[in-house]
């Protein structure tokens, strides 16, 4: 189960204690007056999960990962690492579950724990974030006592989620990701995916997102950032406005935009912002282009004044309007 840093706050999950509790990663979300009022806050309540775990599964590259190490020990907590080896890239970790490119296919993945390998796997979700994740749950379920020799370690590779990296290909020249991206490290952790897999193509991106109102006001800034100085072209949108005005959100991401090179539009219905970047992709016909619409995943309504509003959805609006 996901437990979130707002469950600790309200006590939501008082008396729970996890066989095995898991804490991937860290970075500023959820800040706003009806959640968190500052990142330390943030911070302190997902940190929460230790303590209340018998055994802890955590991201050898997270951020702050002395002060965590430090609150395991002091809750008598036994910590398991896992982590994504690149050693091209510097990423070399001690971590006792290791996940690697195999070198035989690049879409595929090894993982070793404690030095021994696994057999070769590949996930139906592509993304690097997804193999580190993978080795995440690798992780977990060894803690939780499923020997790393089970079959049922490979169920994952069939695993696929609605709205999660959910590809849509109008030809070799265009390309559609819908994902439920919503923050500064997921979505440059999708962009980083983007140019690990198509840089070599030079790809002209189109990134078409909005975010929340009323709450976790630091991601509208976080998701531009996360982005900035690879994607191209901005198309800002509604997404779950509340009581804000949807324009307002979208002006306040367009001025984070500081790249000149970018172009920016503010299109609030959702529905024409994605035909419009499907427009534009296809006027840029000369160049590779990738589509990312961002946020909502296979999510069917927004939250407009305080009410759910029906909405077709990002992937039937992709569908659609390429004519599939």
């Amino acid at each position: 189960m996901e437990v979130s840093s707002q469950a600790y706050k309200v006590n939501r999950v008082h008396g729970l204690t996890f066989d095995v509790g898991a804490f991937l990663n860290i970075s500023p979300d959820h800040i706003s007056d009806i959640e968190h009022p500052t990142f330390e806050d943030y911070f302190r309540c997902k940190r929460r999960l230790i303590a209340n775990s018998r055994s802890l599964v955590l991201g050898a590259d997270c951020d702050h990962r002395d002060l965590l190490m430090q609150d395991a020990a002091d809750a008598g907590v036994k910590v398991t690492e896992f982590a994504l080896h690149d050693a091209a890239r510097g990423l070399t970790s001690p971590a006792q579950v290791i996940a690697r490119v195999d070198p035989e296919n690049k879409a595929g993945f090894i993982v070793s724990v404690n030095g021994s390998d696994l057999r070769p796997m590949e996930l139906d979700m592509s993304g690097e974030f997804n193999v580190t994740n993978a080795a995440a749950a690798v992780a977990i379920a060894i803690e939780a006592g499923v020997p790393e020799s089970d079959p049922s370690i490979a169920a994952m590779c069939r695993v696929q989620v609605p709205g999660r990296m959910e590809r849509v290909k109008a030809g070799d020249g265009l390309l559609v990701y819908i994902d439920f991206a919503h923050n500064y490290l997921s979505v440059k952790s999708l962009v980083d995916e983007m140019v690990r897999t198509y840089g070599e193509r030079r790809p002209r991106i189109t990134l078409v997102s909005g975010t929340t109102g009323g709450k976790a006001v630091d991601r509208r800034e976080g998701i531009v950032k996360g982005a900035l100085g690879r994607v191209e072209s901005f198309i800002f949108t509604l997404d779950d406005p509340n009581y804000e005005d949807p324009t307002d959100i979208a002006r306040q991401m367009q001025s984070y935009v500081t790249d000149p090179t970018a172009r920016t539009q503010i299109v609030v219905p959702r529905e024409l912002a994605i035909e419009k970047a499907i427009a534009d992709a296809r006027e840029h016909a000369d160049r590779f282009n990738i589509v990312l619409v961002i946020g909502k995943g296979d999510e069917t309504r927004n939250i407009i004044n305080g009410k759910p509003v029906p909405y077709e959805g990002d992937g039937a609006v992709v569908r659609r309007v390429l004519g599939e």
